[in-house]
């Protein structure tokens, strides 16, 4: 009823609060010293007054003498009656409503207007009343989770029982495919998004599962880790951030724990309560470094303003990047939620990223050899390098606004932090534990809360060849070709192919292909510095090349265009790295990147069951091995001596002609006029045989005229197809021109991710 009789409005950090109104009137005495027998200034006018008066006065209504004391009760009790009946009334009436829109436009919610009662509400222009929004709140759960295998899946199918228990209950989209993702979609009714891009040891990068997290039809999105639990807070909290902004990102710490508390189950009607008592007694606070849950409207402006590089995610460094620019871009406000949403982290091993040792835990793996663990060491390099973070900025103490827990009616309060990220002991005084509660070490008087990061950018560069005379080093620092191949080898067999940083953007857009194949056994020879840097940092299987170039001018490579010298020479390359594989005892599938894919031609290639299998590049009038017609652009070479001594033939045989390398492939293995050719599809050298795939399967660019099919209907025209080759077309331009028209482009230049194709 106090509350009902609400007279002045202010905000508590954000938070509308009424007051009552005896309060109101008590702090008005108390600011102006008015009031009948209040404040101080009438009541010293009263002793300065007629004592006797007073005295008479007093007397009466104590004393009780004469009449005047039955006078002074009567309207004492005639008073006293009529204040009880007024208070009633006000007590059945209704409270007078307070226009919260109006305040906001006088002053904003949070520093800067003047209420009726002359108090100060404070406002702020980021801040307004959009508790309407929540009439159109739709959810969707984004989630990349660990492989549903022993622990992992208990943890997982834990974490999604408690996402579908969230009121409303959100749609809920796994991103990747992995194991057990099929048969869990199936048993929760939940969707798989498989178009996500991989780095090439199958990790999901995180720019990717962004990309498909902010294009969700629904007007929030969340990205979480795959072993969080969630609670209906943070429905609440949603609700609490959606009502004063407009455009937001929620960003929180997680609680750690060992285990949950024992002898309760999830059908326990005391379940939720039971964890939540032991995860705030038990607890710790991951506040420094590491989140694990972000949401936002997808409706507003762009997130942040660089494009976001390749972080693998589960790899540290690319929360804190998000988190940062996100601040940096000013288009959105960026709220720590980590005190009024219960997310729940219970303790497992990293045995995914850690190799064999199992006992680095929690954030010890990620304290520990930052230049030694490859995929750490990415995320760090690009951290650094892209966007303004530096030193652990974007922590969940560096956003602006805070949501903090307060006796208030809606239980939160929204504060605006000062000096963002100044102190990362801010959360001890709030919670049982932190990663980050002040010690003091060996006596000193230093009090040091947590720790954070000091990686420069001049600490972290990209190793591109092995130090001469050393130990080996640590996986993937550098890149090597012998630690690739033992990792990506499928069968003993390799897909290859070779370029300089010129034809990088055809290379991704033929690693888009690959991706959407779900292929992963290749590899990419970088023919010069920069382009091993570029693969590197994007997540690609590729090592710096730098044996093969005996006899051949390197530098001219980079100027490589298409029918040039320079072009002639980097083609005569391509058998040099094809024979160092043959070498190793692994099968060579070499395709040139302007190639497309419609599905993997590993076994049909293998089935064959001779030493090499090529591509022709006769047209349709002319037998498949007619002179010089065979195309070195697609084919599987067997590793066996009489293989790897042809390939070295042909790269003698090219080394002194000035024709490219791909007429010396027939010359070698066909004869200069056909002389070893077999039938039309055949050929034979010392002792091997070549066999000339079926163009209607393996078309070159001018088989069937398929090229000429309308934009869009070749893989419907011709449903067979294992590939199509780009080729018999005048100049990149050509070919370039081609992929656009028939919807062949797969990789997004500006934002640098995959666009895969949804009808093949």
């Amino acid at each position: 009823e106090e509350y009902s009789r609400r007279d002045e409005v202010g905000l508590c950090g954000g938070v509308v609060v009424a007051m009552p109104k005896e309060r109101v009137e008590q702090r008005r005495t108390r600011r102006t010293g008015g009031g009948d027998g209040g404040g101080i200034s009438s009541s010293s006018s009263r002793r300065r007054g007629d004592d006797s008066k007073s005295n008479g006065i007093l007397g009466s209504g104590i004393g009780g003498s004469g009449g005047g004391g039955s006078v002074i009760s009567s309207w004492l009790f005639f008073w006293s009656a009529a204040l009880m009946t007024f208070s009633i009334i006000q007590l059945r009436s209704p409270a007078p409503s307070v226009d919260l829109t109006a305040i906001a436009t006088r002053g904003g919610a949070v520093g800067g207007a003047v209420s009726r009662a002359g108090g100060f509400v404070p406002s702020d222009p980021a801040v307004g009343d959009y508790s309407a929004r929540w009439n159109d709140f739709s959810l969707e759960i984004f989630s990349a989770p660990k492989p549903f295998v022993g622990d992992d899946k208990d943890n997982n199918e834990r974490a999604i029982r408690s996402w579908m228990a969230l009121n409303p209950k959100p749609k809920v989209t796994l991103l990747g495919y992995e194991t057990g993702f099929d048969e869990v979609a199936k048993k929760f009714g939940l969707g798989i998004e498989r178009r996500v891009d991989k780095n090439f040891l199958g990790v999901p990068l995180f720019n990717s599962m962004l990309s498909r997290a902010n294009s969700s039809k629904s007007l929030v999105t969340v990205i979480i880790n795959g072993d969080i639990l969630l609670f209906d807070d943070f429905i609440q909290t949603l609700h609490k951030v959606m009502s004063n902004f407009r455009d937001f990102l929620i960003v929180g710490a997680r609680y750690d724990i060992d285990e949950l508390p024992p002898g309760v189950t999830e059908t326990d009607p005391e379940y939720v309560s039971r964890v939540r008592e032991h995860v705030l007694s038990t607890g710790t606070l991951h506040t420094y470094g590491g989140m694990d849950v972000w949401a936002w409207n997808t409706d507003g402006p762009r997130l942040f303003d660089p494009i976001m590089p390749h972080f693998v995610f589960g790899r540290g460094k690319y929360d804190n990047w998000l988190t940062h620019e996100t601040i940096a871009a000013g288009r959105r406000q960026v709220v720590d939620v980590s005190e009024t949403c219960l997310t729940v982290h219970v303790k497992h091993d990293y045995h995914l990223v850690a190799g064999n040792n199992r006992r680095r835990l929690l954030g010890a793996f990620w304290s520990e050899g930052k230049k030694s663990k490859f995929e750490l060491f990415i995320n760090i390099f690009l951290s650094l390098h892209v966007g303004t973070y530096t030193n652990q900025m974007g922590n969940v103490l560096f956003a602006p606004w805070k949501l903090s827990m307060c006796l208030e009616p809606t239980g939160m309060c929204l504060l605006r932090r000062k000096r963002p990220g100044i102190c990362n002991c801010e959360f001890s005084s709030f919670v049982g534990k932190t990663q980050t509660d002040p010690v003091v070490k060996n006596g000193s008087r230093v009090i040091r809360c947590g720790m954070i990061s000091v990686e420069t950018k001049d600490d972290f560069s990209i190793p591109v060849l092995p130090p001469e005379g050393s130990e080996p080093p640590p996986f993937g620092l550098p890149l090597t070709l012998e630690s690739i191949l033992d990792r990506l080898a499928e069968d003993n067999t390799i897909i290859l192919s070779a370029l300089n940083f010129g034809y990088r953007a055809i290379m991704m857009n033929w690693v888009c292909n690959m991706r959407h194949l779900s292929i992963r056994n290749f590899v990419i020879a970088s023919l010069d510095p920069d382009l091993y840097k570029y693969a590197y940092t994007r997540g690609l299987p590729t090592y710096y090349e730098t044996t093969i170039f005996e006899g051949l001018n390197s530098s001219l490579l980079a100027d490589a265009t298409y029918g040039s010298d320079s072009f002639k020479q980097l083609t005569k390359m391509k058998s040099r790295v094809v024979v160092r594989l043959l070498k190793l005892n692994y099968n060579v599938v070499w395709t040139d990147c302007d190639i497309v894919w419609f599905k993997n031609p590993l076994d049909h290639m293998k089935g064959h069951n001779v030493d090499l299998v090529i591509q022709t590049n006769a047209p349709d009038d002319e037998p498949m091995n007619g002179r010089r017609r065979i195309n070195s652009g697609f084919y599987l070479a067997k590793s066996n001596p009489p293989t790897i001594q042809a390939f070295e033939d042909i790269i003698k045989f090219a080394s002194k002609s000035k024709m490219s390398e791909q007429p010396c492939f027939y010359d070698v293995m066909c004869g200069k006029n056909g002389e070893t050719a077999i039938g039309d599809n055949k050929c034979q050298y010392n002792g091997m045989v070549v066999q000339l795939l079926d163009r209607h399967l393996y078309p070159n660019g001018i088989t069937d005229k398929i090229w000429d099919t309308p934009p869009g209907q070749i893989h419907k025209k011709f449903p067979n197809l294992y590939i199509l080759h780009n080729n018999w077309v005048k100049g990149a331009d050509g070919k370039q021109k081609r992929f656009e028209e028939h919807g062949f482009i797969m990789f997004d230049k500006e934002e640098e991710l995959c666009e895969y194709p949804t009808e093949w």
